[in-house]
């Protein structure tokens, strides 16, 4: 007996994979109808008849049941078919035409002998990522992201998310946490207390103070520091979501950030500083060391103070502004609920602050217990690098050249209310 015809889920080539079809309960007519389709929908798929292709290969799947041999190559067929035909239709600029078989596409199934086999499931899924992105590149960003939903639900892989992520953005839309896992559901996710800082804003006394108030874990979510940027490392982030947490990273609100925030119900605190007092602290950290995990790292000590601070301005408080603008930007666009808290009115009062914190998480504690802890935390001094609330240190640290190149930073932010930072 001649084997089926199949499209390698790779190309649009049709290799003979050498098997046979074993389908007992088929008329020696009926296979030959059913062997007919395929090889006639194979050639017109080759030759990119695509109406033609998604008529055969759905009469050929009428005539088999899931659980015989090759009924999933059909089904993938089927879908590189509609794949063709959707991005044939784009062109032509029918899309209502395309959305509707969008929606035949989405209703397939890999449900037969093939549903255990993480290869061909990776295809199948990389088929819609492939639909995907021919509706990303038509503007049709909702449409995009249903197809990018779908590859995930097939195959999660670590690429799938890059166009997750542009699809969320572009279409405006929330991230769900089954776009990340279904191992838990919302019900079952800890309580997150999250602080989205810049440095030197005493966060790690914040946090430490947090931990000890809650008893909940302190969870570094990244994959890595130094060099690199705080961003929210997934993996750490769902192996701890069931789990009640506390967080302090370095992190903008990349759109990265916001999905994994609001799949996972995080609600940030965003704690800022005086710009330039932050440039002063910035100066001593990398004095004291800091700068050997810089990529400035080979010249820093052979700089003057006043070349450091230009530096520091020119390479590291840019990072800053774009910090308040990307916060401020994720509020005013009801993206996800933030609570702005400052240096300045944490060290004015600790414990008020903490208490503010502890509040928007819905959370309490007496003004006692909370002033007791502080006064544990602070008298271990390794642990919470806090420079004693000292303020206003700029304003006599930077020449006015200095802070007036600071300053011209915010024309670049003409939207942003940079007064959180006292500009």
């Amino acid at each position: 007996m001649q084997g089926l015809d199949l499209l390698d889920s790779r190309s649009h080539f049709i290799p003979q994979l050498g098997k046979t079809i074993d389908v007992p309960h088929l008329s020696g007519n009926l296979y030959s109808v059913l062997q007919q389709e395929v090889d006639l929908g194979s050639q017109a798929l080759q030759r990119e008849s695509a109406d033609m292709a998604v008529t055969l290969f759905q009469s050929a799947l009428q005539k088999l049941t899931i659980d015989q041999p090759f009924y999933d190559h059909l089904v993938h067929n089927l879908l590189l078919s509609y794949e063709l035909l959707i991005a044939k239709l784009l062109k032509k600029g029918d899309t209502s035409t395309a959305q509707d078989f969008l929606r035949a596409a989405l209703r397939l199934e890999i449900r037969g002998n093939m549903a255990e086999d993480s290869t061909f499931l990776r295809r199948f899924a990389g088929a819609f990522q492939s639909l995907g992105i021919i509706f990303f590149q038509n503007n049709l960003n909702e449409a995009s992201l249903l197809c990018y939903r779908k590859a995930i639900s097939i195959y999660r892989s670590p690429g799938s998310y890059v166009n997750l992520t542009n699809s969320l953005a572009a279409a405006g839309q929330r991230a769900r946490l089954s776009d990340f896992t279904t191992e838990i559901t919302t019900e079952q996710l800890g309580r997150h207390l999250y602080i989205a800082c810049v440095p030197k804003s005493a966060s790690t006394f914040l946090k430490n103070l947090l931990v000890n108030l809650t008893g909940y874990r302190d969870l570094f979510t990244v994959y890595a520091a130094g060099q690199s940027e705080h961003e929210i490392y997934m993996p750490t982030l769902r192996e701890s979501a069931h789990l009640h947490t506390v967080t302090q990273q370095h992190c903008r609100a990349s759109d990265a950030n916001v999905h994994l925030m609001q799949a996972f119900g995080i609600r940030p605190v965003v704690l800022v500083r005086n710009i330039f007092d932050s440039v002063m602290s910035l100066l001593d950290f990398y004095n004291q060391g800091a700068f050997q995990k810089s990529y400035f790292r080979a010249d820093w000590q052979a700089l003057d103070e006043e070349m450091k601070i230009d530096l520091l301005i020119e390479n590291v408080i840019p990072w800053y502004f774009q910090f308040v603008a990307s916060w401020d930007l994720a509020e005013k666009q009801q993206r996800l609920e933030v609570l702005w808290l400052s240096y300045e009115n944490l060290v004015a009062d600790k414990a008020a602050s903490v208490l503010k914190v502890l509040e928007f998480y819905g959370l309490g504690a007496s003004w006692r217990g909370v002033e007791q802890r502080i006064g544990e935390i602070e008298s271990e001094e390794r642990k919470i690098r806090f420079n004693k609330g000292v303020t206003g240190r700029g304003r006599s640290g930077l020449n006015n050249r200095q802070k007036e190149q600071i300053r011209r930073l915010t024309r670049y932010y003409p939207s942003t209310d940079f007064a959180r930072i006292g500009l």
